[in-house]
């Protein structure tokens, strides 16, 4: 009787271990590999179908409608294609350097530069050339600092913006860099006015006309040269150049009768002469 009741105790243990394993899932069918995911797609490039040239017009269209960093990246699709042309790749790389120009920025300024500097190296002869150094110019010139800053910027757009009449005297852009190099001499002369003016005022006479004929010698259009005769006369008298300072304060009475500063050049002119160690 024991030994029946053991087998039937073993019976009813195995039962409940079989009833205790878990049914199979019904997410995972026994039999079946489970599915992996599947790749990322690769990007369908939709301008395969298109020639360089269509691309590179593409990328003109864009920029046009000031879309610059898109224009810049359809641009660089060009530069990816073995069939673009000498020709045109040259053109790509122009297209790219107004790209940065025109979407304005320090940063984008620096690399239109940068651009437009290596076109002029790779391409000197290009039929737009000449465009490409005026646009050099203006890089320069729109990255220079106010006048009482170094203007280191503003003398390197000068030399650039020169250039575009010395290199290309027949560039239908001459006019437009003229003006702007009177724009970069306007700052140059401004800048040395102003430590002219600095030396002025604390009676370092000796400094400030050395900067007050730089402006009279290299920048004869500045603006303010009424004011600059006023100030080179009267550092002149300072430093009992009696003759020379009157001549100047003389002209600022003829060349600019209605200035604020002939009054004042009337005032000294009007005061009798102090004699210097010459007697004059």
């Amino acid at each position: 009787m024991a030994l029946v009741g053991a087998l039937m105790a073993g019976t009813a243990c195995g039962k409940k271990a079989i009833d205790a394993t878990p049914a199979p899932s019904s997410q995972q069918q026994p039999g079946k590999t489970p599915k992996l995911p599947k790749p990322p797609r690769t990007p369908r490039d939709k301008y395969a179908a298109f020639t360089t040239q269509q691309i590179y017009d593409i990328a003109v269209g864009q920029s046009r409608k000031k879309s610059y960093a898109t224009a810049r990246e359809t641009l660089q699709k060009v530069l990816g294609r073995t069939d673009a042309t000498p020709e045109l790749i040259a053109k790509v790389h122009l297209a790219l350097a107004d790209a940065y120009f025109y979407d304005g920025g320090i940063l984008n300024l620096a690399e239109a530069q940068s651009r437009y500097t290596n076109f002029l190296t790779f391409y000197p002869n290009h039929e737009r050339a000449d465009y490409a150094q005026y646009q050099l110019g203006l890089c320069y010139l729109k990255q220079a600092a106010s006048p009482d800053r170094d203007q280191d910027q503003t003398r390197k757009a000068l030399n650039a913006l020169n250039k575009v009449k010395t290199s290309y005297p027949n560039s239908e852009y001459v006019g437009a860099s003229d003006q702007k190099a009177n724009e970069a001499r306007e700052i140059l002369a401004e800048h040395e006015f102003r430590i002219g003016r600095f030396y002025f005022r604390r009676r370092g006479y000796v400094g400030a006309l050395e900067r007050f004929r730089t402006v009279l010698g290299s920048y004869p259009n500045y603006s303010r040269k009424d004011q600059l005769y006023l100030l080179l006369g009267r550092s002149l008298l300072a430093v009992e150049k009696n003759d020379e300072g009157r001549l100047y304060l003389e002209k600022l009475v003829a060349e600019y009768p209605q200035s604020r500063y002939a009054s004042q050049a009337r005032d000294i002119l009007k005061q009798p002469q102090t004699p210097t160690a010459n007697g004059h």
